[in-house]
């Protein structure tokens, strides 16, 4: 019965060691696997993703030093904590939402304002149609869920992150990924 008692006693100070292992493991993990700004493209997409690990895997193909990774995040992933959502290369969000996150985006560079219909606010090209609503047909569809039975068909578009340094538009832009990545995404089925 003692030895019940003292496992009982010590068992909350396990359970304490077992949450701080998990955390400064998850931190080290998180820090060995990541990259820093100017070697990877970040995406946010604010919908239902199907599998983000193949999406970004297959973008990742298609980019060149520096940028060693692509990451594909939903929306709900910064919910997490941190700044990483605001300062994103691109992001696709649906046209009612839009304004919202005007703020975070920057004007079309030049190579995606053909790629297809251009949402303009204030009279500046913001961003790219990747999904239309009427025809049921996007970018990436095989990986990314436009449609939410819970809310109306909408549009959606991607936008180009204001402080990204893979827009060559951008102060201190690196490079010109970002606008290759999502010439990319664009094609995927």
């Amino acid at each position: 019965m003692k030895k019940l008692k003292a496992f009982f006693d010590l068992f909350p100070m396990m359970l304490l060691w077992l949450v701080l292992s998990i955390i400064l493991w998850g931190f080290v993990f998180n820090h060995l696997t990541d990259a820093p700004p100017e070697n990877k493209i970040v995406i946010f997409i604010d919908a239902a993703l199907t599998d983000e690990t193949r999406l970004a895997v297959q973008l990742e193909e298609e980019t060149v030093s520096p940028v060693k990774m692509v990451q594909v995040r939903p929306f709900s992933y910064a919910m997490m904590g941190g700044d990483s959502i605001e300062n994103a290369d691109l992001y696709i969000v649906g046209a009612s939402q839009a304004e919202t996150y005007r703020d975070w985006f920057g004007p079309l560079p030049q190579g995606l304002q053909n790629a297809g219909e251009v949402m303009e606010m204030n009279g500046i090209p913001m961003g790219v149609k990747v999904y239309d609503a009427a025809t049921r047909t996007g970018a990436a569809a095989a990986f990314i869920l436009y449609e939410d039975p819970s809310k109306p068909a909408e549009d959606y578009y991607l936008f180009c992150g204001v402080g990204s340094l893979h827009v060559p538009a951008h102060e201190n832009a690196l490079d010109d990924q970002a606008v290759s990545c999502a010439l990319q995404l664009m094609k995927l089925p």
